[in-house]
């Protein structure tokens, strides 16, 4: 099971910093689920996820930096290289994606 982020913001004060307002929940989020997210955001439905489509999923996923880590998942995932993530290549891309939940809640 991996732990999930989610912020939530608070009314904002003018001289405060925004990460002043941030309040964080934490949900289990097995990796079945992290797939089913993923899936979910295959917009085109075509078995395939686009960089765009992953910056989608890990948004959803609450992960910290979504478009950085889309082009850090394509790097880990994309075995075939041709920038998308298939089929084949999903269960790669969530092992990863779990890892990456799992480290942003590790503050």
């Amino acid at each position: 099971m991996s732990q999930i982020v989610f912020r939530k913001f608070a009314s904002a004060h003018v001289n405060r910093p925004i990460w002043a307002e941030t309040k964080r929940a934490s949900i289990t989020c097995s990796e079945e689920q992290i797939k089913l997210v993923f899936e979910r955001c295959d917009s085109d439905q075509d078995g395939q996820l686009t960089k765009k489509e992953l910056k989608k999923a890990l948004s959803e996923l609450g992960v910290e930096f979504p478009n950085v880590r889309a082009m850090s998942a394509l790097w880990h995932a994309d075995e075939n290289g041709d920038g998308r993530v298939n089929p084949n290549e999903l269960a790669s891309l969530v092992k990863y994606a779990s890892t990456l939940t799992s480290a942003d809640n590790a503050y």
